[in-house]
């Protein structure tokens, strides 16, 4: 599904961030899809959580409304 999203979008996954506040779902299927991943914490998964996982999302914030824009390249 990313990929065909990405294809659709015309996106490349080095220029692509997957963003989700589930480990089990929303990270798992940005890492398969080979895509920097960012967990939000203002859904299911905590900082707590992320250690059950074998995957790490490359960055971790509160909510989407602190995640910078333009500065993650």
């Amino acid at each position: 599904m990313m990929r065909t999203a990405l294809r659709k979008l015309d996106a490349h996954t080095r220029d692509s961030f997957m963003v989700g506040d589930r480990m089990d779902t929303d990270i798992l299927a940005g890492t398969e899809a080979g895509m920097r991943t960012i967990l939000v914490l203002s859904g299911v998964s905590t900082r707590a959580t992320v250690d059950q996982f074998p995957y790490r999302p490359t960055h971790i914030y509160e909510d989407v409304g602190h995640i910078p824009v333009g500065e993650m390249g």
